[in-house]
């Protein structure tokens, strides 16, 4: 799955909901279902979204773990897949705004996507890893498997926007050095939060 987008401004700056009751990183979101983006299936839970009838760029996750690895998970994965008419609504509506929101623009404008994942040929979304949560900020892992039956996980940020009073995701930044935000595994982690039925 790619993972990169840009936009201009910034949040208002608004107050900050009540901090949330401590929950372990490893809480498996609840009443778990998925839905199908271009191709791809996307987990969906009690935790969110709340806002379901937008079927491009849904919206409303819980402020706690799970919350905040099924915002990372729905955000990368339409911004992945999205088609040219539906690809400024995720990025608006799920990035976080800064630089590199700008520069994911500027790069997809130039490309054109107009239809989904072909059948057979879509990354399975296995689970995630918190490596690290606070109320304004999650580091999200997402493990997803291959067509050819290969493993990779995907690196991600999400930051909470109280203007919106969400998560958006933190896109990485192309230019600076360091690690690729996707990485080839040979196995998932034994902490990791299983998404079944997939």
């Amino acid at each position: 799955m790619i993972a990169l987008l840009a936009g201009c401004g910034s949040d208002p700056d608004t107050a900050t909901p009540a901090t949330p009751q401590h929950i372990p990183l490893t809480t498996p979101p609840t009443d778990l279902r998925w839905v199908e983006f271009n191709g791809m299936r996307i987990p969906q839970a009690a935790e969110g979204p709340d806002e379901v009838s937008d079927v491009v760029a849904p919206e409303g996750f819980d402020r706690t773990p799970p919350g905040a690895g099924l915002a990372a998970v729905n955000a990368i994965v339409r911004l992945s897949v999205a088609l040219d008419d539906q690809w400024p609504q995720v990025v608006r509506e799920l990035i976080a705004p800064g630089h590199t929101r700008d520069d994911f623009i500027t790069h997809r404008i130039q490309l054109s996507t107009t239809s989904g994942v072909p059948a057979g040929q879509a990354p399975q979304v296995q689970g995630w890893k918190l490596t690290a949560f606070t109320p304004d900020k999650a580091s999200v892992d997402i493990y997803t498997r291959l067509p050819d039956a290969s493993m990779t996980v995907n690196h991600t940020t999400v930051v909470w926007a109280p203007a919106f009073g969400d998560w958006r995701l933190l896109l990485p930044d192309a230019a600076a050095a360091g690690a690729s935000p996707v990485d080839a595994i040979s196995a998932t982690p034994t902490d990791m939060v299983t998404l079944t039925g997939a």
